[in-house]
């Protein structure tokens, strides 16, 4: 009994362990299943096509080993890009594009771009195959179509859809010009179908077809009139990358109805030019007119006005030469010596006495000779060449004390006439503004990213100082035309005209580029010649400078014209009448017809002059010492201010050039 009972429970167990194998076999036999399933279905899911078939998909195409290699290397290429565009009417393009990428590996789909800087627009745009997006980058239309968190195998298919907008031009033939297959396209097309339909009432008649790279003037396309369809096809293999097709189609003259214009534009272009040029007339009109300068005969200088405050008032600038004059104003003034040598090196400054009482800026030429300006500065002495590289050190600080005098009361002009100006040059230079990017809209050119668009303002910024400076240069030839050498002051004011009517034309030229119409480039020419007329004598003289300024002038002419009798009488008066004029002579660049004039008359001693070698006047050695001063400083004043001016003396086409186009790959 025992040996049967135990035989039983072992025939048991190992019954019992036997199914439980099974079991255990079963359920992993299930796992192994699920897993596989689960694999297979995934690896089904993301890649649609087999190795194999698109193997068979290279086979079927000749020539097709560049597609297969960039399947391998650059992880995609396309099996076909076929396109239709319907034309419609109003002059757009429908456009739909079904395109067939093969992907292996690395890729989240494909991105498409379309220029956005012809003379259309796109609109209606729609995309399927996977989600998409769109926005603008550098001039461009993007079209993005994929999940950037995942990757896409195999065969997959796109479409997208969009509407070219053409705007009618009047100064070009608008045909029907399309990039059919874009030119930068980065993939190699293996296959492509183009059907461009026309409208039932377009009288096909020729055209042409660009075929190859960006700017290729290739007319190899072969396209195919079907006259039932009213539609042209097209079809090609093997197109590499990079590689488009254009088509122009001749379209009958006006034959488009309803399509977009910018004609709009130059109405208001002509409608801003009128409405600155009314504003800047009514300125003109309500600024109150100078009253006239009355230039009396004067033998002296205006009362407490030095040589170089002269020659600011003369032309609103301290030139060298008014600083070079406080040479002479000291050495009239018996404050420095001036001992002629032989050469720069041998002329001698020698300090005579401190300027007391004297303004700022003389304190200060003073200073930078003798290193000071107190009592023991007398005595000191240094050559010319020296003076003027010391000169030359404070020769800003100089001109800036010296123009600083006239502020307030003493200023130029009166603060009222100077705003009314600015609001004046303002409205002026925002009718070239406003000219310039309606031109720039007319002509198709947009002005793309942060970076772009601050350059243009720049620009405009840059354009506008250029042209207020001309403007401004020219109203203070016209402003102080009176008071210069009448040869310099003509020449110096026709120089300033051309160079506002070269500058003026470059802006007109600019201004009216693209479809701009003649009517608004002479609207534009008018604009710009009246400008200077208009704004110029806006700005009006104060109270001060008006009689200052008519002293000045009598003074001058006096110089220029002055009979020896009369200078005879005021040297009799005046022993030292010919050095307290002569630094005013040599700032009106009159110091030559001043010194000549005392060729016979007998001119005593002075202490601020030792004449080399003769102990009388002579009027020779006198414009050579006058000569080197001016060089020496300004040697000097060029030295230490390199910035210091002044001295005394459409049929055609080409593959890619049509509307739309662009280019993508995948991404």
């Amino acid at each position: 009994m025992y040996d049967f009972a135990f035989n039983q429970s072992y025939e048991r167990y190992m019954y019992d362990s036997v199914n439980r194998r099974k079991r255990c076999i079963g359920l992993i036999s299930i796992f192994v299943l699920l897993v596989t399933a689960l694999t297979l279905s995934y690896a089904f899911a993301t890649d649609e096509t087999s190795g194999d078939e698109i193997e068979k998909i290279f086979e079927q195409h000749a020539n097709s080993e560049s597609a297969r290699s960039e399947y391998h290397s650059f992880g995609a290429t396309t099996r076909y890009f076929n396109v239709e565009i319907k034309v419609n009417k109003d002059y757009s393009y429908e456009v739909t594009e079904t395109i067939d990428v093969l992907f292996n590996w690395g890729k989240h789909g494909i991105v498409r771009y379309i220029p956005l800087t012809g003379n259309y627009k796109i609109k209606d745009i729609s995309a399927c195959g996977d989600e998409f997006k769109v926005s603008k980058k550098e001039g461009n239309l993007v079209i993005r179509i994929g999940n950037g968190n995942g990757y896409v195998s195999g065969e997959k298919v796109y479409k997208i859809k969009y509407t070219i907008q053409n705007y009618l031009q009047s100064k070009t033939e608008n045909h029907i010009y399309v990039d059919v297959v874009p030119t930068n396209w980065e993939m190699t097309i293996m296959s492509t179908n183009a059907v461009v339909k026309l409208p039932n009432d377009f009288n096909y008649t020729k055209m042409k077809s660009y075929v190859g790279h960006y700017g290729s003037t290739d007319n190899k396309g072969t396209w195919i009139y079907d006259e039932q369809k009213n539609q042209l096809n097209y079809s090609a293999s093997m197109i590499p990358s990079k590689n488009g097709v254009t088509l122009l189609a001749y379209a009958p003259k006006g034959y488009w109805q309803g399509a977009l214009s910018k004609e709009w534009s130059n109405l208001l272009n002509a409608i801003i030019i009128v409405i600155c040029l009314i504003s800047i007339v009514i300125i003109k009109y309500k600024s109150k007119k100078n009253k006239d300068i009355i230039a009396p005969i004067t033998f002296n200088p205006p009362e407490g006005i030095t040589p170089a405050e002269l020659g600011y008032l003369v032309d609103e600038q301290v030139d060298r030469e008014d600083v070079v004059s406080l040479y002479l104003y000291l050495a009239s003034k018996g404050i420095i010596q001036i001992k002629e040598g032989e050469g720069k090196k041998d002329t001698i400054i020698c300090a005579l006495k401190t300027p007391v009482d004297e303004p700022a800026y003389v304190q200060k030429f003073y200073q930078a000779l003798f290193k000071s300006t107190s009592e023991k500065s007398v005595g000191r002495e240094l050559n010319l060449e020296d003076a003027g590289e010391q000169i030359g050190e404070s020769y800003k600080t100089i001109t800036d004390q010296i123009e600083s005098k006239f502020q307030g009361k003493k200023s130029i002009y009166s603060k009222k006439s100077e705003t009314t100006e600015l609001y004046a040059k303002i409205i002026g230079c925002a009718g070239f503004v406003i000219t310039l990017i309606l031109s720039l809209y007319r002509a198709n050119m947009y002005i793309y990213g942060i970076s772009s668009k601050l350059s243009f303002v720049a620009f405009f910024v840059f354009a506008a100082s250029i042209w207020g400076t001309l403007l401004e240069n020219l109203s203070k030839k016209i402003f102080y035309r009176k008071s210069k050498n009448r040869v310099k002051g003509t020449m110096g004011l026709i120089l300033s005209s051309i160079a506002y009517v070269i500058y003026s034309n470059i802006l007109i030229y600019f201004s009216t580029k693209g479809d701009t119409p003649v009517y608004i480039y002479v609207l534009t020419v008018i604009y710009v010649l009246l400008l200077p007329f208009l704004i110029i004598g806006i700005k009006l003289r104060s109270d001060y400078n008006r009689k200052i300024y008519g002293e000045i002038l009598g003074f001058r002419n006096f110089i220029e014209t002055a009979e020896i009798d009369i200078i005879n009488e005021l040297v009799d008066e005046n022993p030292s009448y010919f050095y307290d004029v002569l630094p005013y002579a040599y700032v009106f660049k009159l110091s030559n017809k001043w010194i000549k004039k005392f060729e016979t008359i007998r001119i005593p001693e002075h202490l601020g002059y030792a004449p080399h070698g003769i102990s009388t006047f002579d009027y020779i050695r006198m414009n050579t010492l006058m000569h080197s001063i001016e060089k020496s400083t300004f040697d000097g004043i060029s030295a230490s201010n390199s910035d210091s001016g002044g001295g005394i003396f459409s049929g055609g086409g080409f593959s890619g050039g049509g509307a739309g186009g662009g280019g993508g790959g995948a991404w």
